[in-house]
């Protein structure tokens, strides 16, 4: 792993989500192909999420904004969107850096930090966001499920079974391979309306159990079938989503 700035700048914007579909593609190669940075990867994001949370429950006064703007030695730019987003994203960035600059190659930690967020998860809702952000939401177009499903035969382990749910509002639209812990894992694609649902499959582990959240007005329902663990992620609101997931597992369910 190559410990420069702009490596761990890059990292930090990507565990933010803040890069380009390009730039998300070439950084998840590295992580694929560099066990070192991708550790230090799930180390950011358990940093990034708690000083997120802090920052959250406690709104970091203007006058503090105004020292550390001074300490840095930069003056506010014209208003514009910065790559690095808004002033909590600031902030955290300049935290995660002091935090690389005392702790790379020790681990990291924040006291009082609470446990990290699922890194699966994390993945997960990376790969639906880029999906959002890319042309297209899919690496190949098409409502046959028996086009879709042996799609994946050969790209990753896992062929997914890819119901048609369009009698139900819900047609596929498609599949796309999304990256989760440096492997490659099937997506299906469907949209209802004009949402877009991401279902992405990966092996079965252990973690938080199976149940719904929402990040940042994004619902996640998680649930497990055999050796398979399932993720539903959309901004569908959550009734729709959850009636979405009780369809779709029960055309998916093998017969007893």
């Amino acid at each position: 792993m190559t410990d420069d700035d702009e490596t761990l700048l890059l990292l930090s914007a990507y565990v933010d989500g803040e890069l380009s579909p390009g730039e998300v593609l070439a950084m998840e190669r590295r992580l694929a192909a560099e066990p070192d940075l991708r550790a230090l990867a799930e180390r950011l994001r358990g940093l990034s999420g708690a000083v997120r949370t802090t920052l959250a429950e406690v709104p970091a006064p203007e006058s503090l904004r105004g020292r550390i703007i001074q300490q840095v030695g930069f003056a506010d730019p014209e208003p514009r969107r910065s790559r690095f987003g808004s002033w909590p994203a600031l902030a955290a960035t300049l935290l995660i850096g002091a935090a690389l600059g005392a702790s790379v190659g020790g681990g990291l930690s924040l006291p009082g930090t609470t446990e990290a967020p699922n890194p699966i998860g994390e993945a997960v809702l990376a790969g639906h966001l880029r999906g959002l952000a890319a042309p297209q939401p899919f690496d190949i177009a098409s409502a046959d499920g028996h086009v879709v499903k042996p799609w994946f035969n050969g790209r990753t382990t896992i062929a997914p079974d890819a119901p048609d749910l369009s009698e139900r509002g819900s047609p596929l639209i498609g599949g796309r391979i999304d990256i989760v812990e440096g492997k490659p894992v099937p997506t299906l694609v469907y949209r209802h309306d004009r949402h877009v649902i991401s279902v992405t499959v990966v092996p079965a582990t252990s973690g938080a159990p199976p149940g719904e959240e929402r990040r940042d007005g994004t619902f996640i329902e998680r649930w497990e079938a055999g050796d398979l663990t399932y993720w539903a992620v959309s901004d569908l609101n959550a009734r729709d989503l959850r009636g979405f997931v009780e369809l779709y597992r029960t055309r998916t369910a093998r017969p007893r």
